[in-house]
C-alpha cells in the first residue's frame, strides 16, 4: 500500500551555516565571543542563509540572558567596527573553553565511575548542622 501524502520531503538544511568560507566575510567565526555596542557579550552562532539570490545572509548571535538568539545587522567587518561591535579578549575565550571542558570532564568521570558519585552525595550531608558534644556549664 502506498504512503499517504504523495510528495517526498526535501532534506532539511542546517539552520546556521558555520563553515569558515561563509562566516569570514562578516569578520567573525562561530563560537567567537563578541562585545556588542551595549556591552553585552554574545556568542556567534553562524550565518543564516538568505532567500535573496546573491545576498550573503545574516550573522546570528546567542545572548547569554535567557538563551536568546538574534540577528546582527552589520554585513561586513567595517560595519561591525563602525557600529561598535568588537571581538572579546582571547582570555575570555580561554576561560569559557576551560570551564566548558571541566564540566564535560566531570560528567565523563561521573558516568565512568558511578560509585564516586554516591560517595560525594554522602559527604555533603553533614555540612551546616549542629556539632554534637558535651555541654559546658
Amino acid at each position: 500500500m502506498p504512503k499517504k501524502g504523495g510528495k517526498a520531503k526535501k532534506a532539511k538544511e542546517p539552520a546556521f551555516l558555520i563553515d569558515d568560507d561563509t562566516c569570514r566575510p562578516f569578520g567573525f567565526l562561530p563560537n567567537d565571543m563578541v562585545i556588542t555596542p551595549l556591552g553585552i557579550t554574545v556568542t556567534i552562532i553562524g550565518v543564516k542563509k538568505s532567500e535573496i539570490e546573491g545576498h550573503p545572509g545574516v550573522m546570528w548571535a546567542k545572548f547569554p540572558q535567557g538563551d536568546y538568539n538574534s540577528p546582527l545587522r552589520p554585513m561586513n567587518p567595517e560595519e561591525f567596527e563602525e557600529q561598535g561591535y568588537r571581538r572579546a579578549h582571547q582570555g575570555s575565550h580561554i576561560l569559557r573553553d576551560t570551564s566548558t571542558f571541566e564540566v564535560k570532564r566531570q560528567e565523563l568521570l561521573d558516568a565512568a565511575n558511578p560509585a564516586n558519585k554516591g560517595a560525594k552525595a554522602k559527604k555533603g550531608g553533614k555540612k551546616g548542622g549542629k556539632k554534637k558534644g558535651k555541654k559546658k556549664k
